[in-house]
């Protein structure tokens, strides 16, 4: 048995490659692939635009698939178990690991992103810890469970309080994923913006109790008390950036999930002047992941309705071109790897 996969050898090209079907280490297991997203830092790698991210490597990061073997030591996960798995490899030993924040490791790795290939293949090999199991969630839907972690952490981290005012700048799937945690957890109201009108379509269908609107319809008039109590930018470009800032009541925070460029002109002055707190988001920790798993789970807001496409294996490149080239109908591309 061979491990196919997709590496991605520069920037703009993926290419099949084969290799040996990984056997686990003391402490991991190997799960065989079955589904893998498509996140926005891959479009942004693939196309040379990632700070972080470079070719060099297989890309995927949010993958689900079953327990294919297990490592020496490992008892609380069965083959045959159906797991989705959290990408991020930490040292353990560092300042923010000792204290609960291994999501800024001094040494983070990323599976799929920095340093460890990831779910475009058909088996990895991760550790133990990083595989949490499904029970009831399908596979499919299960590949949100990153990008839903990644939009609790943002929401937690900031001095979200139920019944706070929000804005959220961008509709795509980190920003459809904050709202629908701030719907969740008691927000009084938010307010979603975008440019594409596919989009704040998309999300009035998802999430009927929030506001999506175009930027040039933004009204501090919106919200209760002069603007927004928190504003969480999921897009990461300046425009959007400044936007934030601009839009933010006096004295508010906004919290940066969008990924920016390397370097960034950004309105500091306002933020200086209008005594705004900038807070940024990076991943998640294990808390955040299990409640991302549980609102899965409880399935109050019909989350598969994200997945807007589903390719085979063989057309992972075809799937890349279809995130890139239908932003405004794509939501969220999945590849199926594993039968």
């Amino acid at each position: 048995m061979r491990n196919k996969g997709w590496y991605f050898e520069e920037v703009g090209r993926l290419v099949p490659v084969e290799n040996e079907v990984p056997l686990p280490s003391a402490g991991e297991v190997v799960v065989r692939v079955a589904f893998a997203g498509i996140c926005g830092s891959d479009l942004h790698a693939f196309r040379g635009e990632h700070p972080l991210v470079a070719p060099g490597k297989i890309l995927g990061h949010e993958f689900s698939g079953e327990i294919f073997s297990v490592g020496e030591d490992v008892r609380e996960l069965l083959v045959g178990q159906h797991v989705v798995i959290e990408p991020s490899i930490t040292c353990g030993r560092c300042y923010n690991c000792t204290h609960g924040r291994y999501n800024i490791c001094a040494d983070l790795s990323v599976i799929g992103c920095v340093d460890h290939d990831g779910g475009f293949q058909e088996f990895v090999a991760v550790p133990a810890k990083k595989a949490y199991p499904l029970e009831e969630i399908p596979l499919d839907v299960a590949t949100l469970v990153e990008p839903f972690a990644v939009a609790v952490h943002g929401v937690r981290i900031s001095g979200f309080r139920p019944g706070d005012e929000a804005l959220v700048i961008g509709a795509g799937p980190i920003g459809l994923l904050t709202c629908s945690f701030l719907v969740l957890s008691g927000a009084r109201r938010v307010v979603v913006l975008d440019l594409i009108e596919e989009r704040l379509s998309f999300a009035k269908e998802l999430l009927s109790e929030i506001a999506a609107i175009k930027s040039e319809e933004f009204s501090r008039d919106l919200f209760s008390f002069e603007g927004p109590d928190l504003v969480f930018e999921c897009v990461g470009l300046d425009d959007t950036i400044n936007a934030a800032i601009n839009y933010a009541r006096k004295g508010t925070e906004v919290v940066l999930m969008g990924v920016p460029a390397e370097k960034s002109s950004t309105n500091f002055i306002f933020v200086q002047d209008r005594e705004l707190k900038i807070t940024g988001s990076l991943m998640y920790v294990k808390e955040d992941y299990l409640i991302a798993l549980d609102m899965l789970r409880r399935a109050r807001i019909d989350f598969s309705r994200m997945i807007t496409r589903i390719f085979d294996f063989g057309e992972l490149p075809q799937a890349f071109e279809h995130a890139l080239k239908n932003k405004r109908q794509a939501v969220k591309t999945l590849v199926r790897i594993g039968n």
